[in-house]
């Protein structure tokens, strides 16, 4: 069955032009090109869409590229450009004071949002504001909460001062986009506010429809501040089952398939699509299996590097991605220039993994299982449900975990149960799960590991892991504030050694998708330095 019905998008087609239909027949629509809109294609739904609260990182940055802007974005290049400043401050255009601790942020005049009212200062202020709110479960505080003063110094331009040197404090702003200070002021619980499925942005659409577990149809924002989107109408799709959404790419039903892509055993026939575009996306992202430290059996980090130690990373790489990801042992891709490079692979050594786990007391009973205290090491893994890379790679994983005397039983979920409250609230008992530096590429890993970023304890940051440890913390402060590449090059490869051996996540392997299009599509371009696709969504458009 589609993921969308033919009357849907026969409906979405009809907005302008006078209400004409731009689809004529079941037997062409999938083929033909409808050049006033594109539908990009994923695996995984976004469920809620405010910028600042949790993000799936991939798919609800989709809603937040077209709906909100940040005060800059950073290209396929790496470079950091204007968005809603005027200019990106730097010191050599007086916008970053000598010492790195005040910052001067002109903002472009004339910006609306979509509902008319214009964009001022006092919506930045309102941003950060509503990012240090307690009550509010934001994805991260990291920066932010070293701004000791913002001033709004008139409706176009703010001064932050901050407490002490945040080597990615550009990077902060960047993957925080700015919400509406006149709406969302006066909501009671902006966590639970209907903002967060109907959102007013100054982005370069606005969203006209969402059926859930289908698609999501925005059209163009006439009065963009950066010119209006070249394309009118923009189609989110849906597709759980990748095989199935790789099938619409071939056919045309789809325009652009991203997020997952291509699956990689098709990577060759995708290639020779004579009116197709490959594109190998090289992401930020690293995968992971995620432990609970705060469930019983995980709570020893023997336990967890036992677990680890029993896993062929490996083999999944080459048998499952088909050679396609490199192997890391870090949170950071192996190109990274903070990756530590002298971690030891101590994967696939079933023989040790036994040896750990009797050191740390869980013995096999009778049944074969191993116990403590009672407790018997049976646990659950979870992802997203169609993955069938990640279902393969569980299947493999919860062999070699059987061969230890571990029980691990697969139990995945649609995208928008898993990565909701079941993660962001630690739930789980085990992850595959690949996520992102928070920091864009900066090595920071601080929303992740730091104690104080466990939302289930502190409503902040992303450390779904529970993992606490006072050094890694200690390193952490430290390496955001040290402006010597050299120094913080040394910080970072202690915080992955500690990290590698107490193992709060297993890396598996570094991202890299294979996304397909149109070949008349134009615009979309691979961006390493983001995990969003759509970054310039506003610049698609067709040939």
């Amino acid at each position: 069955m589609s993921g969308f019905t033919r009357r849907s998008i026969l409906a979405a087609g009809a907005a302008g032009a006078g209400g004409a239909v731009a689809l004529r027949a079941p037997t062409v629509w999938g083929q033909a090109i409808n050049r006033d809109r594109i539908i990009l294609c994923m695996t995984q739904e976004p469920v809620q869409f405010n910028p600042l609260l949790y993000v799936n990182a991939g798919t609800e940055n989709v809603p937040e590229a077209c709906m909100f802007d940040a005060l800059w974005d950073v290209d396929a290049e790496g470079n950091f450009i204007p968005n809603l400043a005027a200019q990106v401050p730097t010191a050599e255009n007086g916008g970053v004071s000598p010492d790195g601790l005040t910052w001067k942020v002109a903002l472009k005049r004339d910006v609306k949002w979509s509902d008319g009212q214009p964009f001022t200062a006092r919506d930045v202020e309102f941003t950060y504001q509503t990012i240090m709110n307690p009550s509010v479960p934001v994805r991260s505080r990291s920066g932010f909460d070293l701004i000791r003063t913002f001033r709004v110094i008139d409706d176009h331009n703010i001064e932050m001062v901050l407490e002490r040197n945040f080597v990615p404090f550009l990077w902060a702003w960047q993957n925080m986009h700015i919400v509406p200070r006149h709406i969302l002021s006066r909501e009671a619980n902006i966590a639970t506010s209907g903002f967060n499925a109907n959102p007013v942005g100054t982005g370069p659409y606005m969203l006209r429809s969402r059926t859930a577990g289908s698609h999501m149809v925005y059209e163009r924002n006439p009065t963009y501040h950066r010119g209006p989107a070249r394309t009118r109408q923009f189609i989110h799709t849906f597709v759980p089952d990748g095989t199935v959404a790789y099938g619409r790419a071939r056919t045309g039903e789809v325009d652009y398939l991203g997020l997952l892509g291509v699956p990689n055993d098709r990577w060759t026939e995708a290639r020779a699509f004579p009116d197709r575009d490959f594109l190998v996306y090289p992401t930020p992202n690293v995968q992971f299996v995620y432990y609970n430290c705060g469930k019983p059996q995980f709570a020893d980090p023997r336990v967890r590097k036992a677990l680890t130690m029993a896993l062929e990373m490996q083999k999944s790489i080459d048998d499952v991605y088909f050679g396609t990801w490199p192997r890391t042992l870090s949170y950071l891709q192996p190109t990274h220039w903070a990756y530590n490079d002298t971690l030891r692979d101590y994967t696939a050594d079933p023989a040790g993994a036994e040896r750990l786990l009797d050191e740390a007391g869980w013995r096999r009973g009778a049944d074969g299982i191993r116990a403590k205290d009672g407790v018997q090491m049976k646990f659950t893994m979870s992802t997203t449900a169609g993955n069938v890379a990640r279902q393969s790679c569980q299947a493999l994983f919860q062999q070699n975990w059987r061969r230890i005397g571990v029980e691990m039983e697969i139990r995945n979920m649609p995208a928008s149960v898993v990565w909701g409250d079941f993660t962001t609230q630690s739930r789980f008992d085990t992850l595959l799960v690949a996520w992102d530096p928070t920091v864009g590429l900066d090595p920071d890993y601080t929303a992740r590991t730091h104690s104080r970023m466990i939302p289930a304890k502190h409503r902040q940051g992303s450390n779904y892991v529970q993992y606490e440890n006072q050094e890694v913390d200690r390193l952490l402060e430290l390496g955001v504030t040290q402006t010597n590449r050299e120094e913080r090059l040394r910080t970072y490869h202690q915080i992955q050694a500690i990290l590698h051996e107490e193992v709060p996540f297993a890396a598996q392997g570094g991202s890299v998708q294979g996304h397909l299009k149109r070949r008349q599509l134009q615009g979309p371009r691979p961006n390493q330095y983001v995990t969003d696709i759509t970054w310039n969504v506003q610049d698609w458009h067709w040939a």
